[in-house]
């Protein structure tokens, strides 16, 4: 484990995951019932610690020789609250062994030294050290003897004492990490000083945040600056008596920092060195992006000067600052107006020369109808897999199209329909899922139509992405049966004739008009796997999908495919890095190629494509690279 890392009851501090405490201290009131049910809400909040406080008052604070305690005001209003708010040492037991059974950590601020004494018969996972005891190293080197962590707030101190105090706490060699707060209840925005965070990460490099603030904005900041653990108390009403309560969270609002917190978990790592673009961001750059287009016909051979060029979107082309490199090169290729110019068009070779492929089953690519026969000129696969739009459905196919000798066909259903609607057959609204069978529909008409140009096609595969998507948040799985009993009773009302549809598998974030959802069936390997030899139903398998669903839900990739192989009539193949790294370039995503080429060999009946994200580009590019990277193997 790192030196700016420690663990306390299996979880390591210092990792991506953030540390919560929920800091109940004396919020309790000197009630154990109200202690349990303090723990309970931190438990529903999503806590991953309850964290009290105890004290020996004899001990602790001074007495005068006749016994009095002749204190300043605020000392004596201090004192007298924690005569009434104090927990017993059996009742801090009671507490520890409740937090066991429910199953979070239980931690304990001792502040003085027979307080340590009672937690060394604890056993708690670490030690924390209030603000007030920051300076004072005979409580801390007590603390140290246990053995455990320490995690100490510098509220109310000075630079110099806690560099006084991480040098002794090295010199005890006791890990700990150290908690940027401002000891006032509740604390003014304008003291917190939270960009302190960045200098106290320079004197110790395991930090945290312990807040006293009003509300949630600031905690969440403070993890956005590198907090990798962060303490606020939690109390059932801010309005009870006692110092902390007006600085507390209320349950619902340590919620919804928890709930804030787990977010930025998911936003802030960033795997350098360089930025990179998203695959949301991908997408709208391919929409809303612009390129280097020709502005009139360029025959092949002619040198390309600027009068030739000009830009416009989308941004499926070389980007407009790559214009200048085009100029003064001959055209490989006869362009025309309106066309893309590519990366190949930087080059000296021709980017329409015949290739040659050979796959241990049957292949091919897929295709829009617009470029069908530059492919088919170029390639002799096994099939073609048309790609349509809803625009494309309201086209008849044979002007683009020529008779193949291709022994299989498939046909991938668009997603989006007229007026912004996407495919889903299992919709909550029965119109809406009446429009989407009607829509289905038509690409059977479609692949009929298509069919006609090939004769030997032993199938005409409709690949679909049949919907149960939601927007904010899964679905509960307890309503996965019914969406799955909607698509089937859907596909009731259509006459499929001489084709089949294989569903698609989905990974568990699928990206809509830019943007992510949730997916919520036809995604999990063994629900695939039940439906499809329960309902005698083919699959179309996406290795890239697959991966996404293994990486999101820790699940073993392998084991996942020779599951589902045996079901799958047709792969997408491709690879996947993370949960969103859909489709990226073949081998540098997490898919175990040796391994997934091998299973893939022993299933004959299946075919496949190279699904990579804009393969089409630059006249195929990236498909052909797939091939080739699948031919090596």
């Amino acid at each position: 484990m790192s030196s700016y890392q420690l663990s306390i009851d299996g979880f390591t501090i210092g990792a991506e995951r953030t540390f919560i405490i929920a800091e109940v201290g004396n919020n309790h009131n000197g009630s154990l019932e109200l202690a349990k049910k303090l723990v309970d809400a931190a438990i529903e909040a999503g806590a991953d610690c309850v964290k009290f406080q105890i004290r020996n008052r004899e001990a602790l604070y001074r007495r005068k020789a006749d016994g009095s305690r002749a204190e300043d005001l605020g000392v004596e209003y201090i004192q007298d609250l924690l005569d009434k708010v104090e927990l017993a040492i059996d009742e801090h037991r009671q507490v520890r062994d409740y937090c066991a059974q429910k199953g979070i950590t239980y931690l304990c601020t001792p502040w003085d030294e027979p307080s340590v004494d009672v937690l060394a018969d604890f056993n708690v996972g670490a030690i924390k050290i209030a603000s007030a005891d920051l300076c004072n190293p005979y409580l801390i080197a007590k603390a140290a003897t246990l053995g455990k962590p320490l995690i100490l707030s510098s509220g109310m101190s000075f630079e110099h004492e806690i560099i006084r105090t991480i040098e002794h706490l090295k010199s005890l060699e006791i890990p700990f990490a150290l908690l940027h707060c401002n000891s006032a209840y509740p604390a003014p925005e304008s003291d917190i000083q939270l960009g302190y965070l960045r200098r106290l990460q320079e004197l110790h490099g395991l930090i945290g945040y312990s807040g006293h603030e009003r509300g949630i904005a600031i905690t969440l900041g403070a993890v956005a600056l590198g907090a990798k653990l962060v303490e606020r108390h939690i109390t059932l009403d801010r309005a009870m008596e006692g110092p902390d309560h007006l600085a507390s969270l209320e349950p619902q609002e340590f919620r919804q920092l928890v709930d804030g917190i787990r977010q930025l978990e998911l936003a802030l790592p960033w795997y350098g060195p360089a930025r990179h673009a998203s695959q949301g961001e991908l997408l709208n750059r391919e929409n809303l992006g612009k390129s280097v287009i020709a502005a009139r016909d360029i025959p092949r051979g002619t040198a390309m000067d600027v009068s030739m060029l000009r830009i416009a979107s989308p941004g499926q082309g070389l980007p407009p600052y790559r214009l200048p490199e085009l100029l003064g090169k001959p055209a490989q290729r006869d362009i025309g107006q309106g066309d893309f110019l590519f990366a190949s068009d930087l080059s000296d070779q021709q980017a329409d020369a015949r290739l040659e492929f050979r796959m241990p089953l049957r292949w091919g690519v897929p295709v829009r109808y617009h470029d069908f026969l530059d492919y088919h000129r170029r390639i002799t696969p096994d099939l073609f897999e048309f790609h349509l739009s809803y625009r494309d459905l309201s086209l008849k196919p044979q002007p683009f199209l020529a008779p193949v000798e291709c022994s299989r066909l498939v046909i991938h259903a668009p997603e989006l329909f007229e007026n912004s609607e996407l495919l889903d057959l299992v919709s909550d609204d029965p119109a809406y899922r009446q429009r989407s069978i009607d829509n289905l529909k038509r690409v059977v008409d479609a692949t009929l139509q298509i069919g006609e140009f090939f004769p030997k096609a032993d199938a005409r595969l409709i690949v679909a992405n049949i919907g149960g998507f939601s927007a904010d948040e899964p679905l509960p799985e307890s309503m996965r049966p019914a969406l799955y009993e909607r698509f089937y009773e859907a596909c009731e009302h259509i006459d499929f004739a001489s084709t089949e549809l294989i569903p698609q598998n989905m990974a568990p974030f699928p990206w809509h008009f830019g943007g992510q959802r949730h997916q919520n069936i036809f995604m999990l390997p063994d629900e695939l796997e039940a439906q499809a030899r329960e309902h005698k139903l083919r699959l179309c398998l996406d290795l890239s999908h697959l991966q996404m669903t293994c990486f999101h839900f820790g699940l073993d990739f392998q084991q996942a495919l020779a599951l589902l192989l045996p079901h799958s009539a047709h792969l997408h193949v491709a690879d996947a890095k993370g949960t969103n790294g859909e489709g990226v370039l073949m081998g540098t995503g997490d898919v175990d190629w040796p391994a997934t080429w091998a299973k893939i060999k022993a299933q004959p009946h299946v075919s496949f494509i190279p699904e990579v994200w804009q393969g089409h580009k630059d006249h195929g590019a990236g498909f052909w690279s797939a091939l080739n990277f699948l031919q090596s193997l």
